[in-house]
């Protein structure tokens, strides 16, 4: 909490800037400035700390005072060390990169739910699957100051790591659009909802009262009738979101949508099949592919006479793994009843 408080005056006190000099707390990527070089990320930043490369030590109290895109030397015992290049981490290196506790939903999982929420500047989100706080981060950046994101994990644990990896991201400059709530999405998300709109407290007691065991269908259209619509968008991550969509879609607003992150097909098929008896309509399920390529200048050893030029453009895919990450299944919301 004092880590949180800290990082929080730092950011109302100087907006964040790329042209800022890296600081104590920050987060950094260094680059080996040398062809084919690695890269890592590197922090917190502690004058008292040092990052060990196989080109030397790198301390950070060398870092710590300069510009973005500075050059930096490390040491060793030899004297021969090596050249790196410090930069303020994208949020594309940085969610991949941070610490985990377990999988992050990847950057082109992240674009790809942005675009099928329809996210706006100012939007009201609801997240249910934390873990690293990777979509979180995106969601906030998208939903910008004058937006929230509340985000439900089960585990206190993995919330806690997730608020830390929040914290630790441009100097907190997304932590005062995140808010986290820890629980099981259908036990809190009357919480949840009272925490947005605290007039919502009698109408939502009223109703856990009045329903009993009628079932789910009955429990959906109560909810679907007496709630008011608070978000512009759900997004769940989590095994089985049809056992959780009964409790939370009433507090979606009509015409919006919900985007279940789901890794196996039979879980769409379950899905799909359980949504024929909500006003939801099943509008779309994607796998996103994401393919780099190469495309630089190299010389060729044994050039033709008569090209005039022994320099050649080499196109060709990377060698980056490409693997199955999950389906996206996109659910528009049609109505209460």
């Amino acid at each position: 909490m004092l880590l949180a408080r800290k990082i929080i005056g730092r950011v109302s006190g100087c907006a964040y800037a790329t042209q800022a000099t890296f600081a104590d707390g920050d987060m950094v990527i260094v680059r080996e400035c040398a062809r084919g070089g690695k890269s890592a990320l590197i922090g917190p930043l502690s004058p008292s700390q040092s990052y060990h490369t196989r080109k030397g030590v790198l301390p950070h109290s060398a870092i710590i005072g300069q510009l973005p895109r500075a050059r930096i030397e490390s040491t060793k015992k030899d004297g021969a060390g090596g050249q790196f290049m410090a930069q303020f981490p994208t949020l594309d290196e940085y969610v991949p990169l941070c610490s985990r506790r377990c999988t992050p939903i990847y950057p082109k999982d992240a674009s790809a739910i942005l675009t099928m929420l329809d996210t706006s500047p100012g939007d009201c989100i609801l997240e249910a699957g934390t873990g690293n706080a990777g979509l979180s981060m995106y969601l906030a950046r998208a939903v910008g100051p004058t937006g929230k994101v509340h985000t439900v994990e089960r585990s206190s644990n993995t919330s806690k790591h997730a608020q830390l990896v929040v914290e630790q991201f441009r100097r907190g400059v997304l932590v005062p659009s995140i808010e986290f709530h820890v629980g099981v999405l259908g036990e809190v998300i009357n919480q949840v909802a009272v925490s947005i709109d605290k007039s919502l407290a009698n109408v939502l007691n009223a109703n856990d009262s009045t329903t009993t065991s009628e079932g789910p269908e009955q429990t959906w259209k109560e909810q679907g009738n007496v709630v008011a619509p608070l978000f512009d968008g759900i997004v769940l991550d989590m095994p089985t979101p049809w056992t959780q969509l009964p409790q939370v879609f009433g507090f979606l607003k009509t015409d919006r949508f919900v985007v279940c992150y789901l890794p196996s097909i039979s879980q769409v098929m379950d899905l799909v099949r359980a949504c024929r008896q909500w006003p939801l309509i099943v509008e779309d399920v994607v796998e996103v592919d994401w393919r780099s390529w190469d495309v630089k200048a190299a010389i060729v050893r044994n050039p033709d006479p008569s090209a005039g030029s022994d320099e050649a453009m080499v196109c060709r895919p990377t060698h980056t793994p490409i693997g199955h990450t999950a389906f996206l299944v996109k659910l528009r919301k049609c109505g209460s009843q």
